[in-house]
């Protein structure tokens, strides 16, 4: 004490304390660290590097930084409360009592934790924690000395790894609704540009103002110029962030080993080596955000730049939303990629012509830069939507945009009912864009041709000519269109003697052949003129009918030579039943709808009717074209659509047959209702 009172009076500091305190001591007077040496001489290095050295030790050069003494006045603190070498000693202090001993007029105490105390534990080779926290100094190097000696054996192509990888993280899209690709620090020769992805190059920043002259130089002889976005900044930042990149790589390597080593989390060397990584990180953070600051996108002149304040939440950090939110903001970027504003946008920068092949339109939207950024699937969703539409036509790769002629008269024509034993036909004739039909028997219906009264037509003719006709003259005539009636073969066998005979029947009439030996009846088959004797031993016979090129389907019909004739399955083979399946109320409807989930059936020639009975004078109908196969999921959506319009009124279905995945399918169906298979109604 007596020597720490001698210099502060030689120094004239003596007027300016209040008190006498343990950091008073000047550790760069050789008397006085003679003195320190008497109580404990291990602690020479530790003083050296990181408290008193003339100027150079750690807490010397931080207070030069800061104008003050508090990093050398706390280091003194805990010098003096490491001094005893006894056994069992109590060695340190706590964070708080080092601010409690430091107190004193004319002191900021608000920034001794973060500015002093934090960057001296991060900086000092000697100091060390207690596992209760408190700090002290030791005659071994800490963490920080391996750190640092590390971060000096690291070239700077490893931290440029490091920062490579880290940024890909930042920037890495998720979403890909602005950019798609990332490339980080890449070489000239390496940056790849694609026409349909936008490509994010973080570069090295430039010494001088702007971006740098070879990457002006690429865009300028770039194909994709609207396809690549740069993010530079400042150089006098970048060589800092270097250096944390060797220091954040050096930490991850500490804590890899304490791992291997199995040091418990709760060890303090392990508790310090996760702080350290904790500040490395933010002081990281802190060294991007100061790095990249500045965002070049194209724009029709060129390339113009934007502010990037890189907003970071903790440790996380989005930068692929906050790049979209700048480029929403300077209108680069939109989220309007529907409806007719974006429509036009498209038509009047991108599709200038007429007609255009799409792929061209996909082109200048990648190569003209006042083409704004969106998401990669818009166009084609615009397209299709257009298509859609009627707004746009498309054919053979080339799109049209109108205006359009006015579409010429078709006519729509939807089967009602059919009796298959006659061949009659309940037709729904609609008009498409006209008001008038004209149908013809045996030729081309024309304005001469007979007038249609009201909207349905009663025939068994297999072949029907019908025009429509707009009479206010603003659409003109299509084509006539031809109806084509169906041919469907019914069959009896039945035992006459000991012969088995068979009997066909066609509907609408027309002319039958057949054949007994399984050879194709369209080629070798006899004219069926009556019933006939069934070879014996016939397995099977196959007819089809004929009539004005209009054929029908080959019928299988199965022979049973064992047992009286019934009607023959097979489990493993698709099936189709010819029976026409109907329900009346929502409550049979739906268990129809069941069973066909439950034996894997789909219902053909469908008709859907809820409401207009029982009260009920609203209606709504669905009704399929009669071959068409509907699976029980779709049946269930369009019920569920068809209810939302139609609240009231039971549902009824009918369905004019239904097709089975297998014939075991069938079989099952039929068990469950307790019916029987009958025959001609089958075919597999």
């Amino acid at each position: 004490m007596r020597i720490v009172t001698a210099r502060l009076w030689k120094n004239n500091m003596a007027g300016r304390r209040y008190l006498i305190s343990a950091h008073d001591l000047d550790l760069n007077d050789q008397e006085t660290r003679a003195e320190v040496d008497q109580i404990n001489n291990t602690l020479g290095n530790a003083i050296a590097h990181d408290i008193a050295s003339d100027g150079t030790a750690v807490a010397e050069i931080m207070d030069a930084n800061l104008g003050d003494t508090d990093a050398t006045d706390a280091c003194k603190l805990l010098l003096i409360s490491s001094l005893a070498n006894v056994p069992n000693a109590v060695l340190g202090l706590s964070i708080p009592e080092l601010i409690a001993y430091l107190c004193e007029p004319e002191r900021d105490l608000s920034r001794l934790k973060a500015d002093v105390l934090e960057k001296v534990a991060t900086a000092a080779w000697y100091l060390h924690s207690t596992r209760d926290g408190k700090l002290y100094f030791r005659n071994v190097q800490n963490l920080n000395a391996k750190l640092e000696s590390l971060v000096k054996s690291y070239i700077p192509e490893q931290a440029i790894k490091e920062l490579r990888d880290h940024l890909q993280k930042l920037f890495q899209p998720v979403t890909e609704w602005c950019y798609q690709k990332v490339q980080v620090l890449p070489g000239i020769d390496e940056i790849e540009l694609e026409q349909d992805k936008v490509t994010l190059v973080i570069t090295e920043p430039h010494p001088g103002a702007g971006l740098r002259p070879e990457l002006q130089d690429f865009f300028q002889q770039a194909t994709w110029k609207n396809r690549i976005a740069f993010l530079t900044g400042a150089k006098n930042t970048y060589d800092m962030l270097i250096d944390v990149g060797k220091r954040l790589k050096a930490i991850q390597h500490i804590l890899k080993e304490l791992e291997s080593d199995q040091v418990p989390d709760s060890d303090p060397q392990m508790v310090q080596a996760i702080e350290l990584q904790d500040r490395i990180k933010q002081n990281f953070h802190s060294a991007v955000r100061e790095t990249f600051t500045m965002l070049w996108y194209p724009i029709e002149s060129g390339l113009t730049d934007a502010d990037l304040l890189m907003r970071f939440e903790g440790n996380r950090y989005n930068g692929e939303q906050q790049i979209i939110d700048i480029l929403k903001e300077k209108m680069k970027f939109t989220e309007e990629i529907s409806g007719k504003t974006f429509r036009k946008k498209c038509e009047q920068r991108l599709f200038t012509q007429q007609s255009m092949p799409w792929k061209e339109i996909k082109r200048r939207a990648a190569t003209n830069p006042k083409w704004q950024w969106h998401r990669p699937d818009a166009l084609d969703r615009l397209r299709e939507e257009c298509l859609h539409r009627d707004v746009w036509r498309e054919e053979g790769g080339f799109v049209d945009k109108g205006p359009f002629p006015q579409p010429k008269t078709s006519v729509l024509i939807k089967e009602q009912h059919r009796n298959d034993d006659t061949g009659e036909v309940t037709l729904r004739i609609t008009p498409v864009h006209g008001d008038t039909i004209y149908w013809e028997v045996g030729a081309s219906a024309t304005t001469a041709s007979a007038k249609l009264e009201g909207p349905t037509l009663l025939t068994k003719e297999l072949a029907i000519s019908l025009l429509a006709v707009d009479s206010t003259g603003v659409h003109e005539p299509g084509d006539p269109i031809t109806w084509n009636n169906r041919l469907t073969l019914k069959y009896r066998i039945y035992q006459s003697g000991d012969d088995k005979k068979l009997e066909l029947r066609a509907a609408p009439p027309a002319t039958i052949r057949y054949t007994t030996d399984g050879s194709d009846p369209r080629v070798v088959g006899a004219t069926y003129e009556g019933p006939f004797t069934v070879p014996e031993g016939s397995p099977v016979v196959l007819a089809y009918a004929e009539r004005d090129g209009i054929e029908s389907e080959i019928e299988r019909i199965p022979i049973n030579w064992e047992r009286p004739e019934e009607v023959k399955v097979d489990p493993a083979v698709p099936a189709l039943w010819k029976r026409r399946q109907q329900t009346e109320s929502t409550k049979e409807s739906y268990e129809f709808l069941e069973r066909t989930k439950k034996y894997h059936a789909r219902a053909a020639g469908l008709t859907i009717t809820i409401g207009g009975e029982g009260g009920v004078k609203e209606w709504i109908e669905l009704t399929t074209y009669e071959d068409k196969q509907v699976a029980p999921h779709l049946i269930e959506e369009c019920l569920q659509s068809l209810r939302k319009i139609q609240t009231e009124g039971q549902v009824k279905m009918e369905a004019k047959s239904l097709s089975f995945d297998s014939g075991q399918d069938l079989l099952d169906w039929v068990e469950e209702i307790r019916s029987e298979l009958r025959p001609g109604e089958i075919s597999q």
